[in-house]
C-alpha cells in the first residue's frame, strides 16, 4: 500500500483543513447538492451548538430535520454504546441470537402505540423502513388477488428510493424514476370523506399517512382524522401504515404522534431520532398478526433480509437513546417548550400578518409557511418571504434552520429536545428581527 498517493487516515481526516474538505466534498460527493446547499463547515457539535471552522457558534434548530432528538454526540448515548463494543459480542444479528437487538425490540413493543406493535424489522435509515413496510403489506395480502393497491396521501413523504417515491405524494420526486410502483393511488391528506370514497371504490393493501406531514409543511391534521383513519381502515379490512420517522421519538410531546388520539396502527415506520443521530438506524414496528401474515411461514421469512438487520451497534444506539429520553423526560419537555415556543411564534405572527402566512405544529415539530413575495421585489430576496428569513437566521444570526422540501413556503424548526428556553428566546429575538427586515424591502 505504499504506493498510494494522499491516502487519507482517521488523524488526517478529523484534523483536514476547511479547503482541503470542501475540494474533496466538491470532487467525490454530490457536487450540486452541496453547493446549493447550506456549505457550512462544522468542527465541532455539542448539543444544541455547533462550532465552525473559524470560531464562529451556531445554534441548532433543524436537529438534522429531526435526527438529532437528544442533542448532538450525546456522551451518553457514545458511553452506552461502547459498553457493547467493549464485551466483544458478535453484532451481526441476521444469522445469531443478539441480546442488545432482541432488548431493543422489546423496548419498541413496550413503547408502541398502545402496547400492541409487538413485532420490529430493522434498517438502516428511513426509506429502507418503508421499504420493508411495503414488501410486509405485499407478502400478508399475497392470496388475497383484489387487494393490490396502495393508497397515500397528497404531499406525503416517504424517502427517495423507487417504492418510498412511489408512496409519496409529489411528482418532483418521481420524475426520471420511472417505471415505479403503479399499485399506488393518493388521496388529499386530512380529509376522511375523500379516504372513504376510495376505500369504498376500490380494494387497498394498506393506506400510508405521516401523522403530521413534515416534507409536506408541517401540516397537522383535523383533530379526530386519525381516529377516523383507524375505524375507515378497520372498516374496509385496510392496514394502516403510519410514517412516524420525522414526527415520532418524543418530537410532537407524545412518544408516537398517533399518541395524540390514542390511535393504534397496524405498522409504524421510526428512523431518524432513534440512534442520537450516531448510528444509521431506522424501522418498522407492526402487529403481530400482520407479521405473521407475512413471516410467519418457512416459505416466505427470508424474503426480506438486509446486510445489517439487527446490529448489535445499531440496536445499542436505539436502546440507550430510549432510554435517555425517558430518564430526561424529553417526551414531557418537547410539549412544554413546544407550546411556548408556537406560542410565542404566534405573536409574531400577529404582528406580521403580511408577511407570515401561519405557524402551526405540534411539540417540537413547528412550520410557519410565509406569503409570497409580492411582484417587484422578488429579484435577490426570492419567491416566498420563507427564503429570505431563512437565509437571515443562518447567515447573520447563526441559527441552522431549512425549508421542507415539498412546500417551499415553509420553513420548520426541528430542535434537539434537550434545547434551553433561552437559546428558544434568542431564536424568536431573531426570528422577529429577519421578519421586520422583511416588511421594511416591501415598504
Amino acid at each position: 500500500m505504499s504506493e498510494l498517493k494522499n491516502f487519507y487516515t482517521i488523524d488526517d481526516a478529523i484534523s483536514m483543513d476547511y479547503e482541503t474538505t470542501k475540494e474533496l466534498q466538491l470532487k467525490h460527493l454530490n457536487r450540486e447538492r452541496t453547493l446549493a446547499g447550506n456549505s457550512k463547515y462544522f468542527v465541532k457539535a455539542e448539543d444544541c451548538w455547533f462550532t465552525d471552522y473559524e470560531g464562529n457558534r451556531h445554534l441548532d434548530m433543524i436537529g438534522a430535520v429531526g435526527v438529532v432528538t437528544v442533542g448532538n454526540n450525546n456522551e451518553y448515548i457514545w458511553s452506552e454504546i461502547s459498553k457493547v463494543f467493549e464485551s466483544k459480542q458478535y453484532m451481526m444479528g441476521a444469522i445469531a441470537y443478539h441480546n442488545v437487538a432482541a432488548a431493543f425490540a422489546h423496548n419498541m413493543a413496550v413503547l408502541s402505540p398502545g402496547g400492541k406493535l409487538t413485532k420490529m424489522g430493522t434498517a438502516t435509515g428511513g426509506a429502507e423502513a418503508v421499504e420493508g413496510t411495503i414488501k410486509l403489506i405485499k407478502l400478508a395480502c399475497r392470496n388475497d388477488p383484489k387487494r393490490a393497491k396502495i393508497l397515500a396521501c397528497q404531499g406525503g413523504f416517504h424517502g427517495k428510493t423507487t417504492g418510498a417515491v412511489s408512496v409519496g405524494g409529489k411528482e418532483k420526486w418521481r420524475m426520471y424514476q420511472h417505471p415505479l410502483m403503479e399499485c399506488v393511488d393518493h388521496v388529499p391528506y386530512g380529509d376522511a370523506e375523500a379516504l372513504e370514497q376510495a376505500l369504498k371504490d376500490e380494494c387497498y393493501m394498506a393506506f400510508y399517512l405521516e401523522p403530521i406531514q413534515g416534507e409536506g409543511g408541517i401540516i397537522v391534521p383535523p383533530e379526530g382524522y386519525l381516529t377516523k383513519v383507524r375505524e375507515l381502515c378497520t372498516k374496509y379490512h385496510t392496514y394502516m401504515v403510519a410514517d412516524e420517522i420525522q414526527c415520532g421519538c418524543a418530537r410532537t410531546g407524545k412518544m408516537w404522534a398517533v399518541d395524540h388520539e390514542n390511535v393504534v396502527p397496524d405498522c409504524l415506520t421510526f428512523a431518524k431520532g432513534f440512534s442520537g443521530g450516531l448510528i444509521p438506524f431506522g424501522g418498522y414496528i407492526c402487529t403481530e398478526e400482520l407479521y405473521e401474515a407475512a413471516y410467519g411461514s418457512i416459505e416466505t421469512c427470508f424474503h426480506h433480509t438486509a446486510t445489517y438487520q439487527e446490529n448489535g451497534i445499531s440496536a445499542a444506539a436505539g436502546l440507550a437513546s430510549l432510554q435517555y429520553i425517558l430518564d430526561n423526560h424529553l417526551i414531557e419537555a418537547a410539549a412544554e417548550k413546544g407550546e411556548y415556543f408556537i406560542s410565542e411564534l404566534k405573536k409574531i405572527q400577529e404582528k406580521y400578518p403580511k408577511i407570515i402566512k401561519e405557524v402551526r405544529g405540534k411539540g417540537l415539530m413547528i412550520g410557519m409557511e410565509f406569503y409570497e413575495v409580492p411582484d417587484g421585489y422578488k429579484e435577490g430576496f426570492g419567491e416566498y418571504f420563507a427564503d429570505p428569513v431563512n437565509d437571515a437566521l443562518i447567515d447573520q444570526y447563526h441559527i441552522q434552520v431549512n425549508h421542507t422540501i415539498n412546500n417551499p413556503a415553509v420553513f420548520r424548526f426541528l430542535p434537539p429536545l434537550t434545547i434551553k428556553k433561552e437559546d428558544i428566546d434568542y431564536t424568536l429575538e431573531c426570528f422577529e428581527k429577519a421578519v421586520k427586515m422583511c416588511e421594511e424591502h416591501c415598504k
